[in-house]
């Protein structure tokens, strides 16, 4: 990971660039897989977070009002599908401060998802869960940090799109940790894999704190 602690703003958006292509990658594979009972499989849990983005989007765009749009609206810049749209720079999307609860999000998806990819696409173990557990932790500490920038905002939307992206974040965790207990009882052996259930639950705990504190 990296350690430029003197550098918090290229810090984080380097930290969330490379999760970005990771799972570019991940659905890069998905894009050529020719198993076609893998890409069904696969395609379904794709279609589940798709899903969960386009109703977020409703949501937003209910709260923000009709004449908000996706593309014009300030707040929208950092919930674009296809990543950060051209002309915006993480820079100016992110607080200069390592929020403890990011940090602790971040380290726990980095395990997770590499340890997931690699079961996956190495050793093997082609099944829905697994392939689960890599597109949602990725999501959890990107939807924090977006939750972050809105916190330091200043306008009547903010802890109301606040309040959304931490939601988010708490769903693709409930599904990543949903699956990781599903592996454990198909006899999945890790020697992390508790550590990783446990982690979630508590990182879950202080998310939902965040919202409370709101």
């Amino acid at each position: 990971m990296p350690s430029d602690t003197a550098n918090p703003w290229l810090f984080r958006r380097d930290e969330i660039d490379v999760l970005e292509e990771e799972l570019d990658e991940i659905f890069h594979l998905h894009k050529h897989e020719d198993d076609g009972i893998h890409f069904d499989m696969e395609e379904e849990v794709i279609l589940e977070q798709t899903k969960t983005e386009e109703q977020f989007e409703r949501r937003l765009s209910e709260m923000l009002g009709p004449a908000a749009s996706l593309a014009s609206h300030d707040h929208i810049c950092s919930h674009c599908k296809d990543g950060f749209p051209d002309g915006v720079k993480m820079t100016e999307m992110l607080v200069p401060e390592r929020d403890p609860l990011y940090a602790q999000a971040y380290t726990w998806a980095v395990h997770v998802f590499y340890w997931a990819r690699d079961c996956y696409w190495m050793n093997g173990m082609r099944n829905k869960d697994m392939f689960r557990v890599q597109i949602n932790a990725y999501l959890v500490p990107v939807k924090i940090a977006f939750a972050q920038v809105e916190h330091h905002r200043k306008d009547p939307h903010t802890t109301k799109i606040m309040d959304l992206e931490f939601d988010l974040a708490l769903t693709y965790l409930r599904r990543a940790r949903e699956s990781l207990g599903s592996l454990t009882t198909t006899g999945v052996a890790s020697s992390d894999l508790e550590w990783m259930i446990e982690e979630a639950d508590r990182i879950a705990e202080k998310v939902e704190a965040k919202k409370s504190k709101k």
